[in-house]
């Protein structure tokens, strides 16, 4: 498992948290990384609010990686993911910052409740905040949504099994950025419940 960042310090704290540290994630620094080391990783995490000249640089050997079965690629917020990976749209949204704090309704709203995922998500860990919609591709499931004038008007979690051999997870929340800086409890859970949920289900490759 590996997770691609650009040596802020958000991810240096999120990789040294000794909460994180039993699974063994691979950095990935960025700027010294050489992007045909993302071949040998069977779980790619690509950390959210990357440099996009430095991301540029890995986007084919991100690409590649999903064309590998038997291989996860998570993909976090704010990453102009519409401009990179195939079929995907995106809709802009103010952020509200601090609903969690004061209860405000952002629109976040939970679908599939018999997903899987759901063994491991609990709704605080997706009802923090996010950065904007997404538009997957026909046959994505949208695990989280935002509802507006009581309509699904875009996707702020999904998952995408069937458009390429990998497993694909996208959402416009930023868990890294937010559990390194410490003040947001919503992004820490949904942290750890991605790093629970992909060890958990994850199957390597033959």
């Amino acid at each position: 498992m590996g997770l691609l960042h650009c040596g802020a310090f958000q991810p240096l704290r999120t990789l040294a948290d000794p909460a994180v540290a039993p699974y063994r994630i691979e950095p990935v620094y960025l700027p010294e990384a050489d992007p045909a080391q993302l071949a040998d990783l069977d779980v790619l995490i690509v950390g959210d609010r990357l440099h996009q000249g430095q991301l540029a640089r890995f986007v084919p050997a991100i690409l590649a990686a999903l064309q590998g079965p038997g291989k996860t690629v998570i993909v976090l917020g704010e990453n102009k993911v519409e401009q990179w990976l195939p079929g995907v749209g995106y809709s802009f949204r103010p952020t509200v910052f601090w609903m969690w704090r004061t209860g405000e309704d952002n629109g976040t709203r939970l679908r599939l409740p018999e997903d899987p995922l759901w063994e491991f998500f609990t709704p605080w860990s997706v009802s923090w905040h996010h950065h904007g919609l997404l538009h997957p591709r026909p046959g994505a499931r949208s695990l989280v949504v935002m509802e507006e004038d009581g309509a699904e008007s875009g996707s702020l979690l999904y998952v995408d099994e069937v458009n390429q051999p990998a497993r694909l997870l996208v959402t416009t929340m930023d868990p890294v950025y937010h559990h390194g800086s410490g003040f947001m409890p919503g992004a820490s859970q949904l942290l750890y419940s991605l790093l629970r949920w992909v060890t958990a289900t994850h199957a390597p490759r033959a």
